[in-house]
């Protein structure tokens, strides 16, 4: 009978310390959950500490309802297991009571100091988490031992439980020895973070100039960190301002094939950041399609002029139109290259391909024709130079910033039709343009425009030239045009006349070449309305890097520069001599009138760039 008494009050002492853990359970459970409200964890230690702990709360709350319901069953072993399980929670919630007050004795500020105390809780706090959850693997196993009637099964889970228990007695020396060390630590760095506190306060004093009768609160702090960023974005904004101000702004235009992405891409290589390996590895497919462009292009002349070639050029044509049928275009045989090699350098083909006017070549024929055993081999990578040749582009509007020595430019590429909710959103970008470069295939002007066989396809050119040129959006702008492929069209004036498809050219006479390029010239000017100042060069992109070119178009937009700036001049000492004017006629009652300003000249300088070939 004293047996069953002294078993009666272990078990109202087992329940009173399982209510006493599960209610100091619940306040760290909410001071846990206020914490990490205050510091925003963002890796989720609170969260999982919570979780655990929530998790032996509810097996703690299982256990008391077991015990109101069979304290009778109740066996000597499994109350003494229960007791020390018990201990152990009281130690856990011990360890928990003294890390919560350590990180509560921080003001409201967060400063490095709490973040490096944050830390070293947080180390602490994971600990406590495992052997949280090591605790409510052994309460779920005493559970299961409570719950279960066969003997056998009941030691089994007990003896589990025990090994829990000692393993969780170790850390328990572990946690009690980190957390002695981790408190000494957080009291050290909360004592720092009130000096630093102090040193913001100052800091918050030298700043307004002012003392207050109460401390400056957080918010205080953060409307003055806001002021200080204000400043420094003015200061960012004013710099870029001032930057984009002297930033030469130029917009490239002209047809797909007119050689302007050839420009956009080679002044990326020579004054930008070039094309790196991995990007070049992404044009191989491009390029080789291009190839296969080219031998279609081959196959259509041939057939079409059905010009007799000999054996081996014979040979050569069946290959290709082997390639082409059984291939795809990303792969190119050895014999296909082989085979347009020997086409293109023929007398035969040369002939045709000059007088050509019906088929579409690639723009850059000559240079993958040279190129195609190098395109062809397997391990093939495109160089820089193969890239700048490609004609294909994506539309819309595109643009590349770089510095051209000194002289900081921001290129802008248009390509194909812009719709109008995208002009809206981009043209204002363009407007006051330092200059349009406008690039012109001139070689095409024996091209048919639009199936009518004696009307020229530059009169597509003159037309979007005029468009560009008269628009309000440019008026203080200039025009560099670039006549593009000026060997092809010299060469083709003596078989392909330029007056067959445009009437009104009064020519050739003793000079035909130079009389036709005057008549192009005076084509564009005569479209001209705003009387934009024209720099013309006469050129052939394919035929080296275009040094030349490009020295002669930085000379260019220097002679711009300075001829902007003499007219800004002239019209500031205007404006003030007119101001002075119209106080004297005040005075004098007499109206004065202002100087007026000299008309811009439309004159087209002719430049004919010596770097071809």
């Amino acid at each position: 009978m004293s047996d069953n008494t002294v078993d009666e009050k272990g078990g109202y002492v087992l329940m009173n310390a399982i209510a006493s853990n599960m209610d100091r359970l619940r306040q760290s459970i909410n001071a846990l959950r206020q914490l990490h409200d205050r510091w925003k964890d963002g890796n989720g230690t609170f969260i999982n500490l919570i979780a655990q702990l929530t998790a032996l709360k509810s097996n703690l709350g299982e256990m008391q309802d077991w015990m109101n319901h069979a304290m009778s069953e109740m066996h000597p072993q499994l109350l003494k297991d229960m007791d020390l399980l018990m201990a152990s929670c009281g130690v856990l919630v011990r360890n928990l009571d003294n890390l919560v007050y350590a990180l509560r004795q921080d003001h409201d500020q967060a400063d490095w100091a709490i973040k490096v105390k944050y830390s070293v809780g947080s180390r602490t706090i994971n600990r406590l988490r495992s052997v949280a959850k090591r605790q409510t693997d052994a309460v779920t196993l005493l559970l299961a031992a409570c719950k279960c009637h066969t003997t056998a099964q009941r030691k089994i889970l007990l003896h589990k439980s025990r090994q829990i228990r000692k393993e969780d007695a170790s850390s328990m020396s572990t946690l009690v020895r980190t957390s002695k060390w981790n408190g000494r630590c957080m009291r050290a760095l909360t004592q720092i973070s009130r000096m630093i506190q102090w040193f913001r306060y100052l800091f918050y004093l030298k700043l307004f100039g002012k003392q207050r009768e109460e401390p400056p609160t957080e918010q205080d702090y953060i409307d003055a960190a806001a002021a200080m960023r204000s400043e420094a974005i003015d200061r960012s904004l004013e710099e870029d301002a001032a930057s984009l101000r002297r930033e030469t702004k130029l917009v490239l235009m002209g047809s797909l094939s007119s050689g302007k992405e050839l420009i956009m891409r080679q002044m990326k290589v020579l004054y930008a950041d070039g094309y790196p390996r991995e990007e070049r590895m992404e044009y191989t497919h491009a390029v080789r399609s291009t190839i296969r462009v080219l031998e279609h292009a081959i196959i259509d002349l041939l057939r079409d002029t059905g010009i007799n070639l000999t054996r081996t050029l014979n040979q050569d044509f069946a290959i290709l139109l082997h390639e082409v049928e059984t291939t795809e275009p990303s792969n190119i045989s050895q014999a296909a290259a082989h085979a347009v090699s020997n086409i293109w350098h023929s007398s035969q083909f040369s002939d045709l391909f000059l007088k050509n006017f019906e088929i579409d070549f690639p723009q850059y024929s000559p240079y993958f024709a040279q190129e195609i055993h190098r395109i062809a081999a397997p391990d093939y990578l495109p160089s820089e130079a193969d890239i700048i040749r490609l004609n294909h582009s994506l539309r819309g509007i595109k643009e590349l910033r770089f510095t051209w020595d000194d002289l900081p430019l921001h290129l802008f590429n248009i390509s194909g039709y812009i719709p109008d909710q995208f002009r809206k959103r981009w043209f204002h970008q363009l407007e006051n343009a330092t200059a349009l470069i406008y690039t012109v295939d001139v070689s095409t002007y024996d091209r048919p425009y639009f199936g009518q066989p004696t009307e020229s396809q530059l009169l597509d050119d003159f037309a979007t030239f005029e468009s560009w040129a008269n628009s309000p959006k440019f008026a203080g702008s200039s025009i560099i045009l670039l006549l593009n492929n000026f060997t092809r069209f010299r060469g083709k004036l003596a078989h392909s006349p330029l007056g067959t498809f445009f009437p009104d050219f009064e020519g050739p006479g003793d000079d035909p070449e130079t009389e036709a390029r005057q008549f192009i010239l005076r084509r564009f000017k005569d479209v001209n309305r705003n009387r934009l100042s024209i720099y013309s060069f006469w050129v052939d992109l394919d035929m080296g890097d275009n040094q030349h070119l490009y020295a002669a178009l930085k000379k260019t937009l220097q002679h711009i520069h300075q001829r902007k700036a003499r007219s800004e001049v002239w019209e500031a000492n205007s404006a003030a001599r007119s101001s002075r004017s119209g106080l004297l006629s005040r005075g004098n009652g007499i109206a004065a009138a202002g100087p007026v300003s000299p008309k811009r000249s439309g004159t087209v300088t002719t430049m004919t760039n010596s770097s071809r070939g």
